[in-house]
């Protein structure tokens, strides 16, 4: 097994995730204006230069908005919201999602996932193989994370064998949602359960069973929102 380098945060990413967790919390509701940039660096004990990248990056994810002359406000991130604003804030929650996220992320997904069948019809052998070796390294992975990558790369895969290349971006951007979703299923039913749901799908498709293959992924989908494979708060307590 592999283990990460561990690394310490520096005061620019600590200075971002304090002003990402103040906003996400309605501490610092839309519209609000903050300090300018010398006062809120000598408040929060860092240099401007932190400050001022550190804004720079938040403007670019969605959660202040830069008004020459008037200085620097939060954005109502939740109407302007772009990729990396979902992004940011996956990456921020970390595991510690709502009912109602993992609900949304779900659904989106199964949204996603059924266009990637849809539009993947015309499999031939050299397909098919490269979608079972994606499917045997779940199998193998030593990690929740390896293996909840090799899952969403399935559906990369088969948005790419489509000829979709606007489809396969949009799952791309979806990443972090995505594999906090797989992760999270490995962490509650294991690796091996993963694996099985995926090969499922791969065997339908190996069959040209494209209708069965849509039928499993709202089954699946359906189990994972009210049925046996739910993936909310109570499910990962009775893990712990």
């Amino acid at each position: 097994m592999k283990f990460e380098k561990l690394t310490v945060p520096t005061q620019r990413e600590l200075f971002i995730k304090k002003m990402q967790e103040m906003i996400l919390s309605g501490e610092l509701p839309a519209h609000t204006r903050i300090p300018p940039e010398r006062d809120l660096a000598k408040q929060m004990g860092i240099s401007r230069s932190v400050v001022n990248t550190g804004i720079a990056i938040l403007e670019y994810q969605g959660f202040l908005q830069v008004i020459n002359r008037q200085g620097t406000f939060v954005a109502d991130y939740k109407k302007t919201a772009s990729v990396e604003t979902l992004n940011a804030i996956m990456r921020l929650k970390g595991d510690v999602l709502t009912d109602h996220d993992i609900r949304s992320i779900l659904e989106i997904r199964w949204a996603l996932e059924k266009l990637t069948m849809r539009n993947a019809l015309d499999l031939n052998e050299n397909d098919i193989e490269r979608l079972r070796i994606i499917v045997e390294n779940i199998k193998t992975s030593q990690s929740y994370y390896e293996a909840a990558s090799h899952a969403l790369n399935f559906q990369i895969t088969l948005a790419d064998i489509g000829q979709n290349d606007m489809l396969g971006l949009i799952i791309t951007t979806f990443r972090h949602p995505c594999i906090a979703m797989w992760m999270r299923f490995c962490k509650i039913y294991g690796i091996e359960k993963l694996y099985m749901h995926t090969r499922t799908s791969w065997e339908l498709l190996q069959k040209h069973d494209y209708q069965g293959a849509l039928e499993w992924i709202e089954t699946f989908t359906k189990e994972a929102m009210d049925g046996q494979y739910t993936l909310y708060e109570k499910d990962l307590r009775k893990q712990g």
